[in-house]
């Protein structure tokens, strides 16, 4: 779905002075410009609402610039977090930390100002690591383990996408752009194919996950 400035500001409940400032600063990817106007897309929605969540926890602008930058370029929340590289099976014999206080870099010790929860940083970035992460400092693990196994799938996760986008992606929207006039409408469709392609394969990687696990602790998979 394409929005213009004003669509997109109410759509995330912000401003368009607001959305133009974080365009200024850098926090948000130029829209596609097409005539005079210019349109935004799911990407930039995701991004806004993000941008206002961090807001919201009381960090600034530069260092919402840096937390993103980072997380577009690949780089892992232990990197971010400054958590030492060491195994799952090492790490687990360690005691649960009373207190956590890795050597944070400026910006994220601004993001975890108001919190001395050390999983914040996925709370803001990631909801869904956070609840696993959770629930699994719940259940005893040492934190330290927790990011680098959290870590470790998302990293498994990425390689899954890198390996498949291409051969998913290209046959359900790409090749169908591609052969079309590239008119707004088939940018249209282009965007919708892409979003069915993407929910299709979320939800075909989530049932593979769940009947391997199934398979490997006895339990029986659930309803897809």
């Amino acid at each position: 779905m394409d929005y213009t400035i004003d669509e997109l500001a109410r759509a995330a409940d912000t401003t368009v002075r607001s959305v133009r400032v974080y365009h200024e600063r850098g926090l948000l990817p130029s829209p596609d410009v097409r005539g005079r106007i210019g349109y935004y897309g799911h990407n930039h929605l995701d991004r806004l609402q993000t941008i206002s969540r961090l807001l919201s926890r009381g960090m600034k602008l530069n260092g919402i610039r840096e937390l993103l930058d980072a997380w577009d370029r690949g780089d892992g929340l232990a990197e971010v977090l400054g958590v030492t590289d060491q195994p799952v099976s090492e790490a687990v014999e360690d005691p649960i930390p009373q207190e956590y206080s890795p050597d944070l870099p400026d910006y994220l010790k601004k993001a975890l100002a108001a919190s001395d929860d050390p999983l914040e940083g996925y709370r803001l970035v990631n909801p869904r690591c956070c609840d696993l992460a959770t629930r699994l400092v719940d259940a005893g693990l040492p934190v330290s383990a927790v990011v680098e196994l959290v870590e470790r799938l998302r990293h498994d996760c990425e390689r899954l996408a890198d390996r498949y986008a291409e051969a998913v992606l290209s046959p359900l929207a790409g090749q169908p752009y591609a052969a079309s006039e590239r008119a707004p409408k088939d940018r249209t469709v282009f965007d919708t194919n892409v979003a069915i392609a993407r929910l299709m394969t979320t939800r075909a990687v989530a049932e593979l996950i769940d009947q391997a696990l199934a398979r490997r602790e006895g339990l029986p998979p659930t309803a897809a």
